[in-house]
């Protein structure tokens, strides 16, 4: 009865529901009136039971899979390293010709990869320079200066200082409108860069100043054709902003547009800029001073030392790349083989195995085509070697063929053409580390797996928590009451023993 009775006191305290067979087990053993067993801890022994093989079986396979995908991403990261570094070392023209000038105050040049440049004399006989216009100076630039129409027209202006005709170019003519807003000096130069901005035009305004006032000044872009002329209309302050032929009282040109003129062995050119790329294939020039009758001599040619140590380092680096991705695929590295049998490793360095003996360029005569022709060959335990022989050789009879593998191996896809051997393994490794859009990996696919299954696992096993709870908290209150009828006849016995007595 005091057993029910608590029962039933505590269900109106706090509602059936909010009373769980664990709490009421508690709360009846701490009053005495259960039967003393501890089923909380009975309870999770028994959980812990059934989930811990369960747990470990899918602790192993998400180790498994994560040291998998930390040593694809160990090897992915190499092979990038490699093709990064690689890049690198071309672009700085570490393969090419080293380019030497003889005054390089006067003009330097740079060359691209597996260019080299003959021994040639060149002059700078003229820099390119761009047409400048200035205003008469004014006290405030602020003040007003008419309101109108600018029309400027762009191409060859004849003459020196004063301009002669007007030989158009392809550039539209620019308009620019002189409103209210714009009817200062000011203004003007606002309304010129903004419509010159709009229209891609190449000109631009800007104000400068002396003791003398403000001047409004206009720049055009470098080389002869690239002149203008400025009309305009409106009122009559505004000629004071005209410039061309038979044009009195406007713009002074200050600096007349000229094209670049150099010679090449005597050879005069002209260019619309100082920074030249089409003078000699694969050769960029800039221009920095004019020296007329100044003859420089210039060339771009490989050292052969600096060609023979990349391939000593490129084959370092195979070597490096080889090595490691024998180690995650056989256990001797700290990732315990955790490629073993990986599919896409193992491609990998069946393509790495396959460079040396691989075409990478067109045959060209008896110029060299694969890198086993340069020296680079496997031994019988896959490291790659370098023949020093062979390779002095190539370097001395075929330097550009030389760059050219190397360069060949690393070369970017096009359209049209594939990259280079590196740069397809690199990308063929990626995706099979990562995967395509919508294509998970098989690894990415059993990470899913592994997670779901241990979502399952632990809805399977606090079901199994709460039925053990609910049937020991039952067992709890029957032993508890059978405990209770048990006293109470001990002490009927104990009173009829008394009475007889």
């Amino acid at each position: 009865m005091q057993k029910r009775a608590l029962s039933t006191w505590l269900a109106k305290a706090c509602g059936p529901a909010a009373v769980s067979p664990f709490a009421m087990v508690n709360i009846l053993t701490s009053l005495s009136a259960g039967s003393g067993i501890d089923v909380k801890a009975l309870t999770e022994q028994l959980v812990a039971a059934e989930k811990e093989p369960r747990q470990k079986l899918l602790t192993q396979r998400s180790e498994r899979v994560e040291a998998r995908i930390s040593a694809m991403g160990q090897f992915r990261t190499a092979i990038d390293a490699l093709v990064s570094a690689l890049d690198t070392r071309l672009a700085s023209g570490a393969l090419s010709g080293i380019p030497a000038v003889t005054d390089p105050s006067v003009v330097t040049f740079t060359v691209d990869p597996g260019v080299t440049v003959p021994r040639q004399n060149l002059e700078v006989r003229q820099l390119a320079r761009g047409q400048t216009l200035a205003s008469a100076p004014v006290a405030d630039a602020g003040a007003a200066v008419g309101q109108g129409t600018l029309t400027i027209r762009f191409g060859s202006v004849a003459g020196t200082a004063e301009a002669g005709a007007l030989t158009p170019s392809a550039l539209d003519a620019l308009t620019v409108e002189i409103g209210p807003g714009d009817d200062s000096l000011i203004g003007l130069r606002n309304a010129i860069n903004d419509a010159a901005a709009v229209a891609g035009a190449p000109i631009q305004a800007q104000i400068v100043s002396d003791a003398a006032g403000a001047r409004l000044m206009l720049r055009g872009s470098l080389g002869d054709a690239s002149g203008f002329v400025v009309e305009t209309s409106g009122d009559a302050a505004l000629e004071a902003f005209r410039f061309g032929e038979g044009v009195g009282g406007g713009l002074q040109r200050t600096q007349s547009a000229t094209d670049a003129i150099v010679a090449i062995e005597g050879v005069e050119l002209r260019r619309p800029a100082n920074s030249i790329t089409d003078l000699i294939p694969g050769v960029r020039f800039s221009l920095a001073k004019a020296a007329p009758g100044q003859i420089l001599t210039l060339e771009a040619v490989r050292d052969p030392s600096l060609l023979s140590q990349s391939v000593r380092d490129v084959t370092a680096a195979l070597n490096e790349l080889a090595g490691l991705g024998r180690e995650l695929s056989n256990g001797k590295s700290g990732s315990i083989g955790a490629l073993v049998a990986d599919s896409a490793t193992r491609r990998a360095l069946q393509q790495l195995s396959g460079l040396t003996t691989q075409s990478l360029v067109p045959a060209a005569g008896n110029a060299p085509t694969r890198l086993s022709d340069i020296g680079i060959s496997l031994d019988r335990y896959g490291n790659f070697l370098v023949d020093e022989a062979r390779l002095s050789r190539a370097v001395t009879e075929h330097p550009a063929s030389v760059e050219q593998l190397i360069t060949a191996l690393n070369r970017k896809a096009e359209f049209g053409q594939e990259g280079g051997q590196l740069r397809q393994l690199a990308e063929g490794f990626r995706l099979a580390a990562e995967g395509g859009a919508g294509q998970p990996t098989a690894l990415q696919r059993e990470k899913e797996s592994i997670a779901q299954d241990q979502a399952a696992l632990d809805a399977r096993i606090e079901a199994a928590r709460l039925k053990y709870t609910q049937q020991f908290a039952a067992l709890d209150l029957a032993v508890g009451r059978s405990k209770s009828t048990q006293s109470y006849l001990q002490q009927q016995i104990d009173l009829w023993t008394r009475s007889r007595n």
